[in-house]
């Protein structure tokens, strides 16, 4: 059987990981808000976590978030419309990569499957809602710890 493994401190913690990373790769600050699904327009990516703990990571971004990590890495300001999928894909990556940095302090060692697109209705888990001048994000952590 497989037990949760995010406490309250390492959910505080996640959220303080990715409310940095997002001020250092698009420049948007976001802080914690109340957990309502977004309603607006959305890419959904997921990323599968494996190791001591497993299970999929799941972020829901406006694309003007994705759009403007894009037009950070081209130094382009009207990049083509086709590449924010990929930015989206590109910025779950790092935040998730960021992220798994701070359950490997807590001695949780993990694996970072590749992004991918998500379609269809969102896992279960934990649902994080992060507010930003670009638009809501979501990530729905839906880890539990491996079997021993």
């Amino acid at each position: 059987m497989t037990a949760p493994v995010l406490d309250p401190e390492l959910l505080r913690g996640f959220v303080d990981v990715v409310a940095r990373c997002l001020r250092a790769t698009v420049g948007v600050d976001a802080v914690i808000a109340a957990t309502t699904p977004a309603a607006e327009p959305s890419i959904s990516v997921a990323l599968e976590i494996r190791g001591d703990v497993r299970g999929p990571v799941t972020w829901v971004f406006p694309p003007e978030i994705a759009r403007e990590l894009v037009r950070r890495l081209l130094s382009d300001p009207h990049p083509p419309e086709e590449s924010v999928t990929d930015g989206a894909t590109e910025l779950a990556n790092i935040l998730t990569g960021h992220a798994s940095e701070l359950l490997e302090r807590h001695g949780f060692r993990c694996e970072i499957g590749v992004p991918h697109i998500h379609t269809g209705v969102l896992p279960a888990g934990v649902v994080l809602h992060l507010d930003t001048s670009k638009g809501p994000i979501d990530v729905v952590l839906s880890l539990t710890r491996a079997a021993a």
